[in-house]
């Protein structure tokens, strides 16, 4: 069994990139709106190359045809290139069909720019829901091993969602599923590996979790996205609890990662599960 370590993980997205809003969720719009996810995404790389950290970055195929270079350096720099969907779509309003085409549309893409086979995934907004998702057959069936699509925390996923690295069989054969670190925020679960809850979380709460999963022999997964670190974000039209969401407590972002980097040099996905890959199974 591999040693429990620290597992950072991007999504890697423009600010714009909101599902279910009138504005900002149309395609055809995002060329008009100014791009910050070359700067925001290496201010990322260098907090994780001060620590000589790896992590794995999901990006969406739409910002890999734009953005061939960042994707480049991303795996230049020895990190992993895993795929967030080419239009960021939620999984769980597309068909299997349509959902396939997402999925090698943006493969694709990622595969052209990195030069490396990508096999690891995650849909925008944890949009599985929960292990009955069609779409983890599909991930199978398309030569993915690792999915990390998956949260314990209603509504946004089935409270009996996995809570550690679980092999989840389904019709095409077996698939990784590595979630989150979920924790509970005013007594309800919530997540503690990033998001809102993370951030307005006092940060001794976040790193006691973080201490307790590598206690118990767990690697803790933690996720941020380039706009929470972007210090040059552009303003946005969002209602107060999408507003509180998006922009709530981003300030703590930097200084908190660079602090727990200092303690945890963090790993990829790749290298905190490396029998995925060989379809052997899970070690923490």
């Amino acid at each position: 069994m591999s040693a429990a370590r620290l597992v950072v993980t991007v999504d890697v997205e423009e600010w714009f990139h909101v599902c279910g809003h009138p504005t900002y969720d149309r395609p055809e719009s995002w060329d008009s709106f100014p791009s910050r996810v070359v700067p925001s995404t290496e201010r990322i790389l260098s907090l994780l190359e001060e620590s000589r950290s790896r992590a794995t970055f999901f990006v969406l195929g739409w910002v890999a045809r734009r953005h061939p270079g960042l994707v480049r350096r991303i795996a230049e720099a020895g990190h992993e290139i895993g795929c967030h969907g080419d239009l960021h779509r939620r999984a769980n309003e597309l068909s299997v069909e349509e959902f396939r085409a997402d999925l090698r549309a943006a493969r694709a893409s990622l595969e052209d720019a990195a030069g490396t086979p990508v096999t690891v995934y995650r849909a925008p907004e944890w949009s599985f829901r929960s292990t009955a998702s069609p779409h983890l057959s599909t991930l199978v069936e398309e030569g993915f091993r690792v999915d990390s699509s998956l949260l314990a925390v209603p509504p946004i996923g089935d409270i009996g969602n996995p809570l550690r690295p679980t092999v989840i069989p389904t019709p095409a054969g077996d698939l990784l599923e590595v979630p989150p670190l979920v924790g509970t925020f005013f007594g309800q679960p919530a997540m503690m590996g990033g998001g809102w809850t993370s951030r307005l979380s006092r940060e001794a709460r976040i790193s006691r979790a973080i201490e307790e999963a590598l206690g118990r022999g767990e690697s803790p997964v933690l996720y941020l996205h380039p706009w929470e670190v972007d210090e040059a974000h552009p303003p946005m039209d969002l209602p107060p609890v999408a507003r509180l969401v998006h922009f709530g407590g981003r300030g703590r972002v930097v200084p908190r990662l660079s602090r727990l980097l200092s303690r945890h040099r963090s790993t990829s996905l790749a290298e905190a599960f490396p029998a995925a890959r060989r379809g052997r199974g899970v070690a923490a």
